[in-house]
């Protein structure tokens, strides 16, 4: 692990399985349903609600769980790295294919011809489907869709609005570079902690998160958080970038980070072109309130940024 320590990875797994279970518990749910996409996010999740389900059934209720690998037009590698997943906990993994689904969609005929959105709007059907599918499935079973977005994802606008949200949110405090740590705490197969992160929905040839930002997730909080200690507000508009104060602290990350000066502007506006996806909050349940609760040091300030150079300068 390059960014938790071991009673972190402890702290945040018992204070997460406890507070979804008591959610499960008060509000009388009966399954958990889950998309696993055999990336690192989902492999976490899926993880934590199993081992919540355990709890649950140690308290004498009884909860079912719903995992599947939804193939919308996906990389087979994706669905591998998803039964890795499953033999490895010892779970059942369900399989629905929603690609006739997804090449038959009417949404298709209008995206205009070479739209320079064009991937994007395509990753964004097949995640919408993804989410009508898992929301059907938990009403069925009276039970709830767990979200997977993360911290890095949430601050680059990389999630789907109405898409990837569920209906309650575990690992929304912790960075992509920490969910890779505590899902090696937990125990993840090798296929999937030595993948690198991306979304599965080929907005970019390889689906891997570094093409679209040109810089890792490593390098990204790192920016991010350096920017919002030096006051940059995260849901505000691109002309912050234009304060003179903003120009030289640009300057100065790159030469830190050892990165053309465009690369780190590109992840600022990134986040800041995004701003409107975070602005007015979302309709998911949080159940863990802040980074401070879960022993790790706050975004935009000196402890992360601190924490952050040194893994990155190793």
């Amino acid at each position: 692990m390059k960014i938790l320590t071991f009673t972190q990875a402890v702290t945040i797994a018992d204070l997460a399985v406890e507070r979804l279970a008591k959610y499960i518990y008060h509000n009388g749910l009966k399954a958990v349903v889950l998309g696993i996409s055999g990336g690192i996010d989902s492999a976490v999740v899926a993880v934590l609600g199993l081992k919540t389900i355990e709890l649950l059934a140690r308290r004498g209720y009884e909860v079912n769980y719903r995992y599947f690998f939804l193939d919308a037009d996906s990389a087979s590698e994706d669905f591998l790295k998803a039964k890795d997943l499953a033999f490895a906990f010892n779970f059942k993994l369900e399989f629905l294919d929603l690609t006739g689904w997804y090449l038959d969609s009417p949404l298709l005929g209008l995206i205009p011809q070479d739209h320079p959105r064009t991937r994007v709007a395509h990753g964004n059907i097949k995640c919408r489907l993804r989410m009508i599918s898992l929301l059907h499935l938990a009403q069925l079973e009276g039970g709830i869709y767990l979200d997977t977005d993360d911290l890095s994802e949430e601050l680059m606008g990389f999630w789907t609005r109405h898409g990837d949200e569920g209906d309650v949110k575990i690992i929304q405090h912790l960075t992509k570079d920490e969910v890779y740590d505590f899902g090696e705490h937990l125990g993840i197969p090798a296929s999937i902690l030595n993948a690198p992160p991306g979304d599965g929905l080929k907005v970019t040839p390889s689906s891997a998160a570094q093409d679209q930002l040109g810089l890792p997730y490593l390098m990204t909080d790192y920016i991010m958080s350096r920017f919002i200690r030096a006051g940059l507000d995260v849901n505000g508009n691109l002309d912050q970038l234009e304060l003179s104060k903003f120009y030289y602290l640009l300057l100065a990350v790159a030469v830190e980070l050892r990165q053309p000066a465009e690369k780190v502007d590109a992840v600022l506006r990134q986040a800041l072109k995004t701003a409107f996806k975070r602005r007015y909050g979302d309709n998911v349940a949080h159940l863990l309130s802040s980074r401070r609760e879960l022993g790790l040091p706050e975004f935009g300030t000196k402890a992360f940024n601190e924490l952050y150079l040194a893994a990155i300068r190793r």
